[in-house]
């Protein structure tokens, strides 16, 4: 296993290092690739798991502060892979033990459901996972500012008086899950533009050069899916209120309600509005770890996310198809 959910320290680098091991270990089914620079020129790594034509895409690390979800979806990566690449050798496998067996193997034969589902969905698609978008965020909440390697970005973070521990923005102290263009963004300083961040525009050029057929995107805290978009016709939002249903029923997670789309007196610019609207397929956010934890954010959960996820992005590959 390449990545330890145990591990305490996850730093940037050995984030970078643990993607190419499994573009390695798993070459024939996935690959790593680099969609763009950090405002603090870090890559930005995309991993492109599968063999389908269809593609859907799979976000973590938007938000500095939220450091579980993307080596949760790092490990979901490699489990799906692993699965997929024993699947032939342990179905084969599961056949010898039940013709010589006389005892129903009911915990093997769910394993390989699970295997086959994945296989399945791994020819189907190409999941497409950005586990990390904002790494100089990510960095500063791991480290501190000195972590920012320019010193006119970091001369900048500082200006904000917030501590790296609750620090939510990129190197340039923006906001990238306010900063995507859609109708319901609005200008908070006469500096502000849409579309203004290195991220913002990674992110965004993967959905225009791929069109996926759904987008996830994690974040924490609050266990909760949100799936209401208020730009977008009924009929689309009867369609993400079913997938964010069956989401709810697998993670047990709590669904907001409309009139929580957008927090009050806060400013949209979304990633998921912004998918939602330019390619009207389904988008949701999904807030892993408790409401009322702490940050910075105790390794310990990625464990328990890891296990609400699994079957998350196997179910929505099922449900948008």
């Amino acid at each position: 296993m390449i990545i330890n959910l145990d591990e305490t320290i996850f730093s940037y680098d050995k984030f970078v290092a643990a993607a190419k091991r499994l573009s390695q270990q798993y070459d024939a089914i996935l690959k790593c690739v680099t969609i763009g620079k950090s405002q603090d020129n870090r890559d930005i790594l995309l991993l492109k798991l599968g063999l389908g034509r269809n593609h859907m895409v799979c976000c973590g690390g938007v938000h500095a502060r939220e450091t579980i979800n993307p080596i949760v979806l790092m490990r979901i990566a490699e489990f799906y892979a692993d699965l997929y690449i024993n699947y032939k050798a342990e179905r084969q496998d599961l056949k010898n033990q039940l013709l010589n067996s006389k005892e129903y193997l009911e915990n093997e034969y769910q394993q390989m459901l699970y295997q086959y589902c994945t296989y399945e969905l791994l020819q189907t698609f190409t999941i497409l996972f950005i586990p990390l978008l904002n790494p100089d965020g990510y960095m500063i909440s791991l480290e501190g500012f000195d972590s920012v390697r320019n010193e006119q970005l970091r001369k900048r973070c500082l200006q904000y008086k917030i501590s790296a521990e609750q620090w939510k923005f990129n190197a340039r102290g923006v906001d990238i899950n306010r900063n995507f263009p859609c109708k319901l963004w609005r200008q908070k300083n006469k500096y502000d533009r849409a579309a203004s961040e290195n991220e913002t525009r990674a992110l965004m050029g993967v959905f225009q050069k791929y069109h996926p057929l759904g987008f996830l995107d994690f974040h924490s805290r609050g266990e909760s899916i949100y799936y209401y978009r208020s730009t977008m016709t009924d009929l689309y939002n009867e369609k993400q209120y079913k997938i964010a249903g069956r989401l709810k029923e697998i993670t047990s997670y709590d669904l907001m309600p409309p009139e929580e789309e957008i927090d009050l007196g806060d400013t949209g610019g979304n990633t998921v509005h912004y998918f939602s609207e330019k390619f009207n397929k389904p988008a949701l956010t999904i807030e892993t770890v408790d409401e009322n934890a702490s940050f910075p954010l105790d390794p310990k959960y990625r464990a328990s996310v890891f296990d609400d996820l699994k079957l998350v992005i196997l179910e929505f590959g099922s449900m948008i198809i």
